[in-house]
């Protein structure tokens, strides 16, 4: 079966092993069916600055599913600074008001398709 790639674009710049571990996996997924991570140029103003979650997915099982999910290397609020915490929840608040899926995840695996 030849390999068909779901980025994109040719190279992915990361810049953690949790963002390259996560592209691997979306790469490997069979139910996403195309994924980004987004440029630095797409921001969400907030009202504390502007916000550029880390990707956007899509997958197709029964019907399509689109996904903005920001990965971090803890779910622990605590263990990330204030503001990171406040522009999350300015995203979050963004995403569920244009009925996008967004959560912060440590892994592709935390993502209920």
């Amino acid at each position: 079966m030849k390999h068909r790639a779901k980025a994109l674009f040719d190279a992915i710049e990361y810049e953690s092993e949790v963002e390259k571990q996560f592209a691997r996996d979306l790469d490997n997924n069979e139910n996403v069916k195309l994924f980004v991570k987004l440029p630095s140029w797409f921001k969400i103003d907030t009202p504390i600055g502007t916000y550029n979650p880390d990707w956007a997915f899509v997958t197709e099982r029964d019907e399509k599913l689109y996904f903005v999910r920001e990965t971090k290397s803890t779910l622990d609020n605590e263990e990330r600074r204030t503001k990171e915490n406040q522009k999350i929840a300015c995203g979050r608040k963004h995403f569920d008001t244009l009925g996008v899926d967004y959560d912060v995840v440590t892994s592709l695996a935390e993502v209920a398709f």
